[in-house]
């Protein structure tokens, strides 16, 4: 059977109703994240190795929580490195909403290293290891997989991001955006080890008789 002759099949007009009518459903049915894209302090060029990064900026964005498995009673393991969640959501977010909201605000840090290329202006979509913090359960999470596929060419376009989250796990990255609810998550939720490492010592002077 022929598609339907009333609709252009990828017309301009027929790919912003889509457009359109999938933003109003993750703005009805959605929660507002707080989006903070990871910026590179320094990164190992051989291995491309990300050894020091942070988080100083963030973004309001709705989101529509499709999936939330693992917040059930067995969601946290006792490994040989302590306790680990392994808590997945998967939230599905606008294309538009990202590309005209926040990414040209990328371009306004001109110093900002983000994203696999390191540049701010290539910063086209969320990138994995980027962050998402959750404010009903007050839990940062980290983005695992970004699936720009979710309708397949509806109309001969995508119209929305799919993103896997787990719980965010601290290594030596500084949060700094301003937000208290997140903020104080490293001190109180946050797995954290500080080992200070002593300087040369002090001179010692012993007598005998």
């Amino acid at each position: 059977m022929a598609l339907n002759p009333f609709f252009l099949q990828g017309s301009r007009g027929e790919q912003t109703l889509l457009q359109e009518l999938s933003n109003e459903q993750i703005r009805m049915h959605g929660i507002e994240f707080i989006y903070m894209p990871r910026v590179l302090i320094k990164q190992a060029d051989v291995l491309r190795e990300i050894t020091s990064s942070k988080f100083d900026r963030s973004f309001p964005i709705e989101g529509y929580i499709s999936s939330f498995e693992g917040f059930d009673s067995g969601y946290n393991l006792l490994t040989k490195f302590g306790v680990r969640s392994t808590a997945e959501m998967k939230i599905i977010i606008s294309q538009d909403r990202y590309e005209n909201s926040i990414a040209p605000l990328m371009f306004k840090f001109s110093t900002a290293e983000v994203g696999p290329t390191g540049r701010a202006q290539d910063q086209k979509r969320p990138f994995e290891g980027d962050l998402m913090y959750f404010p009903l359960r007050d839990i940062i999470f980290e983005i695992k997989y970004v699936n720009d596929l979710v309708e397949f060419y509806q109309l001969q376009k995508n119209y929305t991001y799919r993103l896997t989250l787990e719980p965010f796990e601290y290594s030596d990255e500084t949060i700094d955006t301003g937000i208290d609810a997140i903020d104080d998550d490293f001190e109180t939720a946050g797995y954290n080890v500080t080992m200070k490492l002593g300087d040369e010592g002090d001179r010692a002077t012993a007598f005998t008789t």
